[in-house]
């Protein structure tokens, strides 16, 4: 607060005093008191006001940086009313009252609010493994009766399971800290496991992959990381374009760093919607046109890889190449 916004604040007590000031200047000059008499009284009076409003001005100063220096000290800013000192005025104590009213009724919200989403999240996640159940019988029928029909409704059930997996790792975003293991990773494995557990899927699609080129091995947590690298596959499938799809998938160390690629030769993207693929529910001129997109799968990716210290990027050339690559440190 600098005095100008003190000034502006005690404009009413300003005004007053000197009106007032004024006023008994004129009477005392009726009562015949000399110009030298009242000018000598003018300056004892602004000499005592200027003190008074100093002392009061640094004094509220003081204060207001006192209070500024606790409120940056503390993460739970809300606290500042508990662990302020005392008020030091009559009017700091209605203020002091007002705010720990008024915090502790949206503490009491806040809590309500994360009771009600935790409830959510857990009911979400009970509902999605029941879920899981009569999928994998589904996948076992068909197994077990093989046919040119059977193969198709394991390929609807395998991308049912793929949407099932996508709402529980949204689900779950905001604790993946409570949740990943981090150790030694097999990219290979990793790779291989994704390929089988989509293997209906892509023979459908007609897609050929390959994984020669993956040989090393990287530290993460293998739930997570399997996650994304198939989200990053369907994604591969999806906009594959006219021709028959190509998926490269290969690894190379690069300093201290592994960077692990995935190239397809599907639609591409355009240069102008490459720095926007993973905001939130964005689409993109692809996935307005096939009309199957949810904009989430490279969102998930994105936030997934910033908590695992995974840098996530991706280069692209419409029509020709898509290119995402996965580097660990």
């Amino acid at each position: 607060m600098d005095i100008r916004d003190y000034i502006s604040d005690k404009k009413i007590h300003f005004l007053t005093i000197f009106s007032g000031a004024l006023f008994f200047t004129a009477l005392l000059w009726l009562f015949g008191l000399g110009a030298g008499e009242l000018i000598l009284l003018w300056i004892c009076f602004i000499c005592m006001v200027t003190g008074i409003v100093g002392f009061d001005y640094v004094r509220l100063r003081r204060r207001l940086a006192d209070l500024q220096s606790v409120l940056d000290s503390l993460d739970q800013k809300y606290l500042l009313a508990e662990i302020a000192d005392r008020p030091q005025s009559v009017i700091e104590r209605f203020y002091f009252r007002f705010m720990r009213t008024a915090l502790k009724a949206m503490t009491d919200e806040v809590s309500a609010s994360r009771r009600l989403n935790d409830e959510y999240r857990d009911f979400v996640e009970q509902w999605i493994h029941e879920m899981k159940a009569p999928i994998t019988g589904i996948a076992l029928l068909c197994e077990n009766n093989r046919s040119d029909v059977t193969r198709k409704v394991m390929t609807e059930a395998e991308m049912i399971l793929q949407s099932v997996e996508r709402v529980l790792f949204y689900a779950r975003l905001g604790s993946v800290e409570k949740d990943y293991l981090i150790a030694e990773v097999s990219l290979k494995d990793c790779v291989l496991e994704i390929l089988a557990q989509n293997r209906q899927f892509l023979i459908q699609n007609r897609v050929c992959v390959h994984t020669e080129a993956v040989t090393h091995s990287v530290y993460s947590d293998r739930k997570w990381l399997q996650f994304m690298l198939n989200q990053i596959l369907l994604n591969s499938v999806k906009y594959q374009g006219c021709r028959p799809l190509v998926i490269e998938i290969a690894s190379r160390k690069q300093g201290n760093d592994v960077i692990l690629s995935v190239t397809d030769n599907g639609m591409g993207i355009r240069e102008s919607e490459l720095c926007r693929v993973f905001d939130k529910g964005f689409v993109g001129s692809n996935g307005r046109a096939g009309k199957h997109a949810t904009g989430i799968g490279l969102y998930l990716c994105d936030q997934l890889s910033r908590k695992l210290g995974i840098e996530l990027e991706i280069e692209s050339e419409p029509g020709e190449y898509t290119t995402v690559q996965l580097r660990f440190p």
